[in-house]
Formats: C-alpha cells, structure tokens, sequence
C-alpha cells in the first residue's frame, strides 16, 4: 500500500476508498465497458447462472438492475468505487449504468470446481407504465432507488431470498416474473447490510453511444443464427467500416466478431438446456460454421465442453441446496 493511502485511511475514508479504487483502476488499465443485455424470446428480463473456471476482469455497466447471488467461490467485488471481498452467499442488487465486476481469486482446494453465480438483469420498463408509482410498491421504488450505489444484503435476506431465485431457474413466464417481484418484495423490507459506492461516483454514460451499441447488438441478435458481414453491422450504425472497427472496441471492450461468438455461444446454452438437440444441430442452430470451432469457442469461452456444460445444468446440478 502507498504512503498516499495510509495518510488518506487515517484522515479521510471516503477518499481512501477512491484513492484505493483508482490505484486498482490503474493497476488493472482497464475502462469501464458498455454491456448490452438482450433478454430470451418471449421473456422481459433475464435469468441466468453463471459457471465457469473463474470469474474474469470485465468492468462493465449497463442501464438494467442487476441482482447477483454467489453461490461458490471467492475473490474481489468491484462496485463503483467499492472494493471488497466476496465469497459463496454474497446477495448484491447495483442499479442501472454503475460500473462492477466479479474476480475470483483460487485456493488449492478449490481446483477443478467452477465458480457459480446467479445473476437477474431486468429493465426499469418491466413493470410497465405506473406500476412502480403505486401505493404498494412503495418499498420495491425505494429499493431501487437506493441500488443507485449497489446494495450488499446480509444473512436473513440472504436465506429468505436464495432458494426462491434458484427456483427461477425452473419457471417460465408469468411464474418466473411473480417470482422474481416476490424476491423483490422480500429484499424492500429486509435490512440493508452496506451500500456499497459513494454517491460521488457516476459512470461515463454517453446516451448517442448507449443508442447506437443498442441499435448494432439488436441487429446482432436478431441474425446471430446466419452470416453477419463486418460491414452490413458497420452500415447499421452509419460508420465505414474502420470508424465502427474502433467505436465498437472503444465501446464494449471487445471486436465485434469476439462479441458475435459470445452472443452464439449464449445462444447455444440456451438451446443445450432447455432443449433437446444434438449438439451438432446446437453448433449450426446458434451460427457456428462447424463443430471443431464450435467446440472450441465454447471450451474457450465456458471453460467446459458443450456435453458438459449441459449435463451441468441437470436437475440434479442446478439445485446447490439440495439434500443428498
């Protein structure tokens, strides 16, 4: 630690807490990146659990609610200029635009099991309208309100609220939607354990930007399954191709042709878990040219194979509280 940051935690936390969150910025070169979230088919918010070796760097914000239940592993929670701890049981809601991130961090023992997540992102818009106005909802607006700095919950919302969201993972529709205003609902008049960022922090949100990453990750999605050209994306947000090269990468941290994978890649768990396909027909269905690189970019990307990944996702696997 600097001679800077020992002065600074004696006299003033506040600005030991951005002092230390600006030296880990630095250390780290990164800046924080825009992430478009694209719900299902027929859903208005997504739902997902998150495996995989280790939780990676990637400092990101988007303009849903996020909530995130650690299930295993430990590390490093970065949340605005919060820096913190994080281990299995960590229950955390951050509002729209506020920059955070996950990084694992291993112990010997730990080898071989993949670090899990449970993470809901859903729009302010779900509710529709007024909804959020009514008298009753009162506690939920608060709530929200309040994720503006990311909300760390304790151990009684925790247990009230965990098997509920692992159950989402078996709804659809109408029922997963009650289910998650339910835990919302719960976490409004739990008790709050920490916020987590200072209210001084604002993430750098250009709307023309946020516009245009919306306009290109739409088009993305929607022809994900065929052949997507580097210029019909560049022509779609009115750039040549070189000026999108670098908007896009400027943007979202990543080449558009590494987001078209990931988006595949997304694409193809979808279809390993909820259906029945082979995992050929899965390859060609989510836009993949062939196996051998199907297999790789998901290996690459998931740290498993396609075979694995769904047999992880068993009714036996996706339950970590069930009894033996």
């Amino acid at each position: 630690m600097t001679q800077a940051l020992r002065t600074l935690e004696w006299t003033d936390p506040l600005q030991a807490r951005l002092a230390r969150s600006q030296e880990t910025a630095d250390r780290m070169s990164v800046k924080a990146r825009i992430e478009k979230i694209l719900p299902p088919t027929a859903a208005s918010f997504v739902y997902r659990i998150k495996r995989e070796p280790s939780f990676g760097v990637f400092w990101h914000y988007h303009p849903e609610y996020q909530l995130t239940l650690v299930l295993r592993g430990r590390g490093k929670r970065f949340v605005g200029d919060d820096v913190s701890p994080f281990e299995a049981g960590d229950l955390v809601l951050t509002g729209p635009n506020l920059p955070h991130m996950w990084c694992s961090s291993r112990r010997t023992g730990e080898r071989g099991r993949p670090h899990e997540a449970i993470i809901i992102q859903f729009p302010e818009t779900i509710f529709g309208g007024r909804f959020l106005d009514l008298p009753e909802m009162a506690p939920v607006r608060r709530l929200l309100e309040r994720s503006g700095q990311g909300v760390r919950f304790g151990s009684a919302a925790r247990s009230r609220v965990s098997r509920r969201m692992v159950r989402m993972g078996r709804q659809r529709g109408m029922a997963r939607l009650i289910e998650l205003l339910e835990v919302l609902r719960i976490l409004s008049q739990a008790p709050v354990e920490r916020m987590l960022s200072s209210r001084a922090f604002a993430p750098p949100v250009r709307l023309a930007d946020r516009d245009r990453i919306d306009r290109i990750c739409r088009y993305a999605a929607e022809n994900s399954a065929g052949q997507i050209a580097l210029s019909q994306a560049a022509s779609e947000a009115h750039l040549s191709v070189p000026a999108f090269t670098r908007f896009f990468k400027k943007c979202t941290g990543r080449t558009f042709v590494e987001y078209l994978t990931e988006l595949r890649v997304g694409s193809a768990c979808r279809l390993l878990v909820e259906t029945d396909r082979t995992v050929t027909e899965v390859c060609f269905a989510s836009g993949f040219n062939n196996v051998s690189t199907f297999n790789r970019r998901f290996q690459e990307l998931k740290g498993t194979t396609p075979r694995e990944f769904r047999r992880q996702f068993s009714p036996e696997a996706t339950d970590p509280w069930r009894t033996p």
